[in-house]
């Protein structure tokens, strides 16, 4: 392998290629127990199409998912020639180890001139770690009849997936397409093309997956489990259910059916996003996933592409056969003081939150200013209330972000994310002169429902960006700075009328800074 560059901080080093950049779309693969992610790169400073996605492919690499580092330069850029398939970004595709022992990489080509047209490409390197790629000038070579590419558009045709399927003793590449024909809104689908040495492809006739409810299933991958289940997992950036979701079937082939999970099959919700993941070293039975949170700008209130790669997740099957989704141990226990026993992180053994007929708020003695990045967990000891959880950079008349517990009759629970002052119908909104934006996500950020709360809560905070882990799901979000920061409070719990009781409620910080109250 060559040298790597030292990275100037954690922050670089992980999550961001650099500060004026952001990450999107990661790519794994796991290589003689090395952990090879190359993700999208964003131009330096760029903040909206079409500038922002004249991506590069960057390149982490670890052994333990803790310790990173980063290829100095881009393994793939945009072509300097106008015409090339990629001159206007090298966009989101696969690595996989060819017949030959060599890394190979399929990517997409985005060139504006020809109308947004996608191109699948296809670069070689001459060793099995990739030290170094050379990229074909032209797309990949497509043999079969040209009525079966005929079945899909030509403009959405990208985000290749590429795998050595053994029960079919072949390459499997899927692509995130659309039916040429059919409803325009709903067509989207997955294409399956097939190669006996990565070279010659042959296009099926019939599409993969096509459920008739999205635009475009972005990201795909398809694995399988040691239960023998296979699950198709990709990314919708439309209702319903959008972000990165699975289906399960007993055959590489379908048909994939939706989980009855309460969620549709969604690991989190939609700013946790365009998640793929590769096999834990060492352990067949999981999964680890790599997604990014987006980023937000404030100069247009607008949520951008591409933002920072969360930490790696934990996948594994229950014995039902649908996904459960964690944070990996490992991980948090290196950047938090988990295993420190510090006694400094007990909050209380348990607290007793009583408000009859209203609402009841209380706050945890957290450092407000000096500490941004801690992880909060505890669990529920008792309740009767009608909704409870943790309440988020709130201030005095509880504006800010709150997650809420909602107890339904089976002994499950709705839990979601939610910000403060919904948008108002314009009549009221002209009563009050109070004009907020309708965003798509609305008051309600995210919600699981159907989710058990038997194990620990957990809530990671870094700085702007918040991870809830709860019974198998998680719920991701980078919250925007407050006007009035200096009046909010960082964390609390909040009781609506009945009783709440927390139980072991730790709080960890992040190491190397201040640890305790």
């Amino acid at each position: 392998m060559p040298a790597f560059d030292s990275p100037p901080s954690e922050a670089a080093s992980y999550s961001r290629p650099s500060a004026s950049q952001a990450a999107a779309d990661a790519i794994p693969v796991l290589i003689d127990d090395t952990y090879h992610i190359f993700h999208l790169s964003t131009p330096p400073n760029t903040v909206h199409h079409p500038p922002r996605l004249r991506s590069s492919w960057s390149r982490l690499r670890s052994k333990d998912l803790v310790s990173w580092m980063r290829d100095p330069l881009p393994v793939l850029s945009p072509s300097s020639s106008e015409s090339a398939p990629d001159a206007d970004g090298a966009w989101t595709g696969s690595a996989v180890l060819g017949p030959d022992g060599t890394l190979h990489i399929f990517y997409t080509g985005y060139n504006l001139s020809q109308g947004g047209k996608q191109a699948i490409l296809h670069a070689r390197s001459s060793d099995q770690h990739g030290t170094s790629f050379n990229a074909d000038s032209e797309p990949i070579r497509i043999i079969s009849p040209p009525l079966n590419l005929a079945a899909f558009e030509d403009i959405d045709f990208r985000d290749a997936y590429v795998f050595f399927n053994e029960e079919a003793g072949q390459y499997w590449m899927l692509v995130a397409t659309r039916l040429s024909s059919g409803p325009h809104w709903t067509r989207g689908c997955i294409a399956l093309l097939t190669s006996a040495d990565l070279e010659e492809w042959s296009v099926e006739p019939a599409p993969l997956y096509a459920p008739n409810d999205m635009m475009c299933p972005e990201c795909p991958e398809l694995f399988t489990l040691p239960n023998g289940k296979w699950y198709l997992v990709y990314s919708r950036f439309s209702a319903p259910n959008p972000g990165t979701v699975y289906r399960i079937a007993d055959s590489p082939r379908g048909p994939f059916r939706t989980p009855r999970d309460g969620s549709g099959g969604r690991f989190d919700a939609r700013r946790w996003y365009a998640a793929k993941s590769c096999q834990k070293a060492g352990d067949s039975s999981k999964r680890i996933f790599f997604g990014w949170i987006a980023d937000f700008n404030e100069k247009d209130s607008r949520w951008l592409w591409g933002g920072s790669l969360a930490a790696p997740r934990q996948v594994s099957a229950r014995v039902d056969g649908s996904l459960e989704i964690s944070p990996v141990e490992e991980v948090l226990h290196n950047k938090f003081s988990l295993l420190e026993g510090n006694e400094n992180n007990r909050v209380a053994e348990e607290l007793n939150l009583r408000s009859i007929g209203q609402t009841l708020a209380t706050y945890l003695p957290i450092l407000q200013k000096s500490v941004q990045s801690y992880v909060l967990e505890f669990s529920v000891s008792h309740h009767d209330a009608l909704s409870f959880g943790v309440l988020l950079r709130t201030d005095d008349d509880l504006r800010g972000h709150r997650i809420r517990f909602e107890p339904a009759a089976d002994g499950s629970y709705a839990v979601s994310l939610l910000t403060d002052l919904p948008p108002l119908d314009d009549f009221w909104a002209d009563q009050y002169e109070l004009y907020l934006p309708k965003n798509v996500d609305g008051p309600e950020l995210a919600r699981h429902s159907s989710v058990r709360l038997e194990e620990t809560i957990r809530l990671v905070v870094e700085n702007d960006t918040m991870e809830l882990f709860v019974g198998g799901k998680s719920i991701s979000y980078r919250i925007p700075p407050r006007l009035n920061s200096s009046e909010t409070k960082e964390l609390g719990f909040f009781v609506e009328d009945g009783t709440f009781q927390p139980k072991q409620i730790r709080l960890y910080y992040k190491k190397h800074g201040r640890l305790g109250n």
